[in-house]
């Protein structure tokens, strides 16, 4: 019977998470959409960087889910 070999090793690990941030923002009805976008992305990004002291080993992966809440302020 032979011995067979132990091999000592290290293990890494990733995760992948999906977080939802709100309270990005409040934006007025003269606003375009694509502003709403660009900017609610924009800060999310900037709170992100600032909740993990800007840790270079995380990102954004795949694409960024913006949604816009609109509501009527007035009726005519």
């Amino acid at each position: 019977m032979t011995d067979k070999p132990v091999v000592r090793t290290t293990t890494g690990a990733i995760v992948t998470l999906t977080i939802e941030i709100g309270g990005l923002g409040s934006w007025g009805p003269d606003c375009q959409i694509s502003q709403v976008y660009r900017q609610a992305l924009r800060e999310a990004e900037n709170r992100l960087a600032k909740a993990f002291k800007g840790d270079r080993s995380m990102r954004i992966m795949g694409v960024p889910n913006v949604r816009s809440i609109t509501t009527d302020t007035a009726v005519k």
